[in-house]
């Protein structure tokens, strides 16, 4: 593969040799400021020939004989078309004042459109900060500058997923997450692509926005284009990146209080409601028999769990090379990523690479064809939540006397000469020493990407091409899992896994498009299209159960049994057929109309046909009506959508399944009952919004409202005792998401030298339930030691319930004759919910002569969390939170927790003021702890205020880089989560959560700490 590779790259630079062209080069400058454009898009109008300017807004572009025109383009400027006539040098002006009519997205398919003519919200975002404020998942930097774009980041550490939410959650019981479409194709995510191939990303928001997607696109779609070749000859481009990555550990210890429980010392006590440490000598706590003291000094130990964590790191370098003529053009890169997380042990390391090759086979025909090879591995993977293997659940409830150079000696040799664990309280059901977790419980993920497509664009007569594409989207992986033996309660014997997982996506499709200028008013465009999606994945695991015969020899054939699992996946093929157009009137008002009818297998028969439509209208009212000369333009939109959607395989028939037990095993049948007349869900919307622009574009305002309802859902209902299955698949329910969005960009300087914008984004959505089903109203969508996250009719999106104080009729928190509140006994009582009130971000953008400065801050008003990090840690102990009533004298809605009315019951039957006593020990263990926490107490309010990135960089002119092999250098300050302006959650950072279902928002179980990074980016072209 490696020779046909640098065969195709010679061929590719060979045909750059022999082009016959002629050299034109100039400046391109701003009209009004007299300042040089860098990045401006320069192209041969006809061709894919093209270049872009250089910092000091100079181009040069290689013209073809048959070349006449230059077109000039630039995101916020107007469009320029300058004949060549005999010149080889064109010095050309933009200016600002026509902005509005020039921007160009990329929307359906890949097709490029005028921002202008869109009847649908997108929102594009800059590339530049994704790779230079690098994060090793692409989503990840998209965080606060999308209006109504939710990003949460899964506690597994390095490389973990994301859970993206566009305009809130839409599926009771699948997915909510938006599609992804890469280079027009739809892609299994982009979490890690290379930020440097990355062209463009628009956020196509709402079904209306990502209608002709299909399906998968009800959520909206995210955008991306990848880089591909150009005509200016060969460039190389060089870029690296460094980033440390520091805990930022917001948890409040104590630091009085050690070992122990009702204030004595007990060296195998796992909590620190022991005596104060006072410096006196206490017994070890060491089983370990070689251990080197048998006392030592009852001291505070700060940095215990500070001590724990390092500086992590991500550094990836990227080497592109671009070269062609008009006729061919390659864009090759390599990326190598190594990163490093705060947590010992949990690394990644990552190569991409990506070849894209573009070839105008004739006049007519054009090939494009690009494949991306992508492999990651990534050594132990955190473990997530109450996972016993997870480190940082050990690690936050140590106690505060324990010495880190004490408890990092994990493990020593017993009498009998086995491997065992050094930890205070030996076989504890919750409870292990962090290092033997990082060190003796390892796991090793590797992933083999391929994503590739090749496509045939035909010119049949003027205006008039038909497309045709294959697309392939697969991946295989591995995952290893070592536990030692003595690892509590997991793997008391230890235990060896390795499995392999595959799934592969092929999309082949068409589309026919045929474009006319009917008069100097009208103009219209018609498309017909059709897919083909096949999904298959697979997957076998196998273990060697807690038998393992020779301890810690992991080897499959280390077992008596070998316990397997193989999963077939989930096959799928939807086959689709598509319209849509458009109709201008004096390049002004556009109408577009579009038609989708899917057939998928995943529905019976009679129903896996659905037909869904979209129409949007667009009038550019400034282009219609003169305005003041400070009204710069104005567009308003409206439109309307349906997208239908299928459900998961394997709905229509009862299934079986085999399991080990007896002498041959045994099959068991599904509890749940098929469904033989499943609908399609279907989400219906509609959206008006507006843009205008003021004063030579120097404030503007994008406004969208929006409506949409997700109906014919499908999810499960309870059957009745002795019906044979515990539950019936079936439609219903209606899900309501209605909301407002803003963009807001203001030009406060605009100077030769100077410049500042701001761009500001604001989004509120109300997820609200409208129906589910008359017999059953709610839906336990996940649950755990601490809460239920329920959809119920008539509320909020994702409800969470869970224990609370047992109160009275007026409300009153009734206590006990200890002082400490009684409970409700179920999961009861509504403690939270974590949709947000708004969500929004500002960006600050500076540029100074040859220095630049963007700062992007991060806005979350609203919503809660339900912790059961500190449900764990209070009843531990360890939090400065528990300092207060040690020696106890604390009274329930008195002197503590005096927001709540707290009252006793009398002799007589009666309620009266509470006014007995307790101690802090006694309630947080009460409330708090692992098997029944009351999550009304460890609730917290999720609005944050954080610097989410900071890009501080400088140019060096061109002119100073002469005599040297240099076309640019580019050097940066990069930062990102720098700190938090304001964090009501404090210990919690509200980004991160245990896993990326839906029933994961909202819920807090020892995530690894929110991290701060900062670094450097340089970046040299030659």
């Amino acid at each position: 593969m490696k020779k046909s590779l640098l065969a195709l790259l010679l061929m590719s630079f060979a045909l750059c040799a022999m082009a016959q062209d002629r050299t034109v080069t100039g400046t391109v400058t701003d009209d009004d400021a007299n300042t040089p454009l860098p990045g401006v898009s320069v192209l041969v109008k006809g061709t894919n020939i093209g270049t872009i300017t250089d910092i000091d807004g100079q181009y040069s572009i290689n013209v073809p004989p048959t070349g006449n025109t230059l077109v000039f383009s630039y995101l916020g400027y107007g469009r320029r078309e300058l004949p060549l006539g005999n010149s080889n040098v064109i010095n050309v002006t933009l200016t600002a004042e026509e902005a509005a009519l020039s921007e160009v997205v990329v929307t359906a398919f890949g097709l490029e459109r005028e921002k202008k003519a869109l009847t649908y919200t997108v929102q594009d975002v800059s590339t530049r900060e994704l790779s230079e404020a690098r994060e090793l998942n692409v989503m990840n930097s998209l965080s606060g500058k999308v209006a109504g774009l939710s990003i949460n980041r899964a506690g597994s550490g390095v490389g973990s997923p994301t859970r993206v939410i566009l305009r809130g959650n839409r599926s009771i019981s699948g997915d909510s997450q938006p599609l992804y479409i890469v280079d027009g194709v739809p892609a299994n995510g982009i979490e890690n692509l290379n930020p440097d191939d990355i062209e463009s990303i628009n956020v196509l928001k709402g079904p209306n926005a990502a209608a002709l997607y299909g399906s998968r696109a009800n959520n909206g779609a995210i955008v991306v284009n990848t880089k591909r070749g150009a005509a200016t000859g060969f460039n190389v481009t060089l870029n690296t990146s460094y980033m440390f990555d520091e805990p930022l550990l917001l948890t409040n210890y104590q630091n009085i209080y050690g070992q122990g429980s009702n204030g004595n010392y007990a060296p195998g006590s796992e909590f620190s409601w022991g005596p104060r440490m006072d410096g006196s000598s206490v017994a070890d706590w060491s089983p370990d028999p070689n251990r080197p003291q048998d006392s030592y000094s009852f001291l505070p130990q700060p940095n215990n769990v500070r001590d724990f964590f390092r500086t992590g790191h991500n550094l990836a370098t990227t080497l592109a090379i671009t070269g062609g003529n008009e006729r061919n053009q390659t864009y090759f890169s390599y990326t190598y990523t190594d990163a490093a997380g705060v947590v010992p042990n949990n690394d990644l390391s990552r190569h991409s690479i990506n070849l894209r090759l573009t070839n105008k086979l004739t006049d007519r025909l054009t090939l494009d064809s690009k494949i991306n090879y992508i492999r990651q591995d990534i050594d132990n993977q955190l473990a997530q939540g109450e996972n016993f293997s997870n480190p940082i659940r050990h690690i936050y409830r140590l106690p505060r006397n324990i010495r880190t150079e004490d408890i990092s000696r994990f493990e020593y040799v017993n009498e009998a000469g086995l491997l065992r664990q050094n930890y205070f309280n030996p076989g504890s059901n919750g409870g292990a020493n962090p290092y033997w977790a990082i060190n003796r419980n390892l796991r090793v993920n590797t992933l083999d990407r391929i994503v590739a497509f090749t496509s045939l664009n035909y010119e049949l007569a003027e205006g008039l091409t038909v497309l045709a594409r294959a697309a392939l989207d697969r991946s295989f992986g591995t995952n290893e899992e070592k536990l030692y033996n003595d690892s509590y309660i997991i793997a008391q014997n230890g235990r060896y896994t390795f499995g392999n997982s595959e799934s592969m996506e092929i999309n082949t499709d068409f589309l026919i498009s045929y474009e006319k200028t009917l008069s100097q008013d009208w103009y219209f465009n018609v498309n017909l299209g059709g897919n083909s999606r096949i999904n298959r994945n697979s997957s076998l695991s196998s273990n060697t159960g807690q038998n393992m015969i020779v301890p810690n020899f992991f080897a499959m054939q280390n077992t008596q049994q070998v316990v397997s699992t193989h999963g077939v996946g989930s096959p799928r093929d939807v086959n689709s057929l598509y319209s849509f157009g458009q109709l201008a009137w004096k390049n002004a008002i556009f109408l577009d109309v579009t038609a989708r009818n899917d057939w998928s297998s995943t529905l019976p028969r009679q129903n896996w046909s659905f037909f869904y439509p979209s129409v949007g209208l667009n009038a550019v009212v400034s282009d219609l009506v003169q305005f003041p000369q400070w009204f710069t333009f104005a567009k308003a939109r409206a439109s309307f959508a349906e997208v239908g959607n299928d459900t998961s395989p394997y709905q229509l028939q009862r299934t079986a399944a085999f399991a080990a037990g007896g002498l041959g095993g045994y099959l068991s049948l599904s509890t749940t009952l098929p469904n033989e007349n499943l609908l399609p869900e279907t989400t219906r919307s509609i959206e008006i919004g507006g843009d205008f622009r003021f004063m030579d574009n120097r404030l503007g305002l994008d406004f969208t409202y929006y409506k949409t309802n997700s109906i014919n859902q499908l999810f499960t209902v309870a059957l009745p005792v002795g019906s044979g299955a515990s539950s019936f698949f079936t439609n219903g329910g209606d899900v309501q998401n209605e909301g407002i969005e803003a963009v807001v960009n203001i030009t406060p300087i605009r100077r030769s030298d100077f410049n500042w914008n701001i761009t500001a984004n604001f989004a509120r959505n109300i997820s609200m339930v409208n129906e589910i089903n008359d017999e059953r109203p709610s839906i336990v969508v996940g649950s755990d030691f601490l809460r239920q996250f329920r959809v119920e009719e008539g509320k909020m999106f994702g409800e969470v319930y869970s224990r609370g104080y047992l109160r009275d009729d007026q409300g009153r928190v009734i206590v006990g004759e200890n002082g400490v509140p009684r409970t409700t006994p179920g999961f009861t009582v509504r403690v939270a919910n974590y949709n947000p009130i708004w969500i929004g971000g500002i960006q600050n953008s500076f540029t100074y002569k040859n220095f630049r400065a963007n700062f992007t801050i991060d806005f979350r008003q609203g919503g809660s969390i339900a912790s059961l990090t500190n449900a764990i840690i209070y009843a531990d102990g360890v939090t400065e939170e528990t300092l207060e009533g040690r020696d106890g004298g604390l009274i329930f809605g008195q002197n503590f927790m005096a927001h709540e009315t707290a009252v006793r019951e009398a002799e007589d039957g009666t309620y009266v003021p509470n006014d007995i006593p307790t101690t802090a020990e006694l309630f947080w263990v009460n409330m708090g702890g692992r098997n029944a926490p009351i999550g009304e107490v460890f609730s917290v309010s999720a609005t944050n205020v954080r610097m989410r990135e900071a890009v501080i960089g400088y140019s060096i002119p061109r002119s100073k880089l002469e005599g040297l092999p240099l076309n640019s250098v580019n050097i940066s300050f990069v930062a990102r989560n720098l700190f938090f302006f304001l964090n009501e959650a404090k210990n919690i950072d509200p980004d991160v959560t245990v896993g990326t279902a839906a029933s994961a928002a909202g819920f807090d179980s020892f995530g690894p700490p929110t991290a701060r990074s900062f670094g450097l980016n340089l970046n040299l072209g030659f």
